[in-house]
């Protein structure tokens, strides 16, 4: 295994579990005790966790703009379920603005069952995963600049192209999401692309999977009046049932 996807599945971990133990990592990875430590010494310069004695845990900073590869396998499970789920709103013929979300991607795997689908979207990855079905779905870039951290296509550009078009659905994710507050993200360029597409669209798709719940994160990207749907993988607490349903929006357990 390599060190990076080693870090990747310690990420997994820390986002599930908040805490991990230097021996269980090492006998887990089969590799010494002083390779894990090296591995939580680099994430811990990044912001992502802090080195206790004997193990690490999570940083809890929501404004943490996270790489994608270490998103991509966090709760990678529960995202999975959700676009099972999801792909069922999905129609022959619908056009989507999808964000470059780990969420909306593994939507984006499941269009090829789909016919005459259009996707308009500014995520690298989702481009690479539809190009080969080209005669059944077509893609539009954003175009923009492009973040490597997020692989995604932000800034003026990105903006501009998503005015000029309309879309039937926007399937979305976001940083966290509190009744209060609503629906956040960490990055200030992601956020405004996330806005606009919210805006071209005519349902709005909000993913938010366990791990984004009652969090906060920098810059707001919707209230409740904005959204349609909300799909998420466990059970929220009644009084939160209540308050989004009280908004007109339907919540969809995966």
């Amino acid at each position: 295994m390599l060190a990076i996807e080693r870090r990747q599945k310690i990420m997994a971990m820390l986002n599930e579990n908040k805490s991990v133990l230097v021996p269980e990592l090492a006998k887990l990875f089969n590799v010494t005790e002083e390779t894990i430590r090296r591995d939580l010494e680099k994430l811990e310069k990044e912001g992502f966790l802090k080195r206790t004695y004997g193990g690490a845990v999570l940083v809890e900073n929501y404004n943490v703009d996270i790489p994608f590869e270490f998103r991509n396998v966090t709760n990678i499970e529960g995202k999975k379920q959700i676009a099972l789920t999801l792909i069922k709103y999905i129609e022959d013929g619908d056009t989507l603005v999808m964000d470059s979300s780990t969420s909306a991607l593994q939507v984006a795997k499941l269009l090829k069952t789909k016919k005459k689908i259009t996707v308009i979207t500014n995520s690298e990855q989702i481009i690479n995963e539809l190009k080969v079905f080209e005669d059944n779905i077509k893609v539009i870039s954003t175009g923009g600049t492009l973040r490597n951290r997020s692989l995604s296509l932000v800034g003026p550009i990105a903006e501009n192209t998503l005015k000029s078009l309309n879309a039937n659905k926007a399937i979305i994710s976001c940083k966290g999401f509190d009744i209060e507050k609503g629906f956040t993200e960490s990055n200030e360029l992601e956020a405004q692309v996330k806005k606009i597409m919210i805006e071209i669209a005519d349902q709005v798709f909000m993913i938010a999977d366990h791990t984004k719940m009652n969090k906060t994160a920098l810059v707001n990207i919707a209230t409740l009046d904005d959204v349609d749907f909300i799909f998420t993988d466990k059970v929220l607490l009644p009084s939160q049932e209540n308050a989004i349903r009280e908004k007109n929006v339907e919540i969809v357990y995966c």
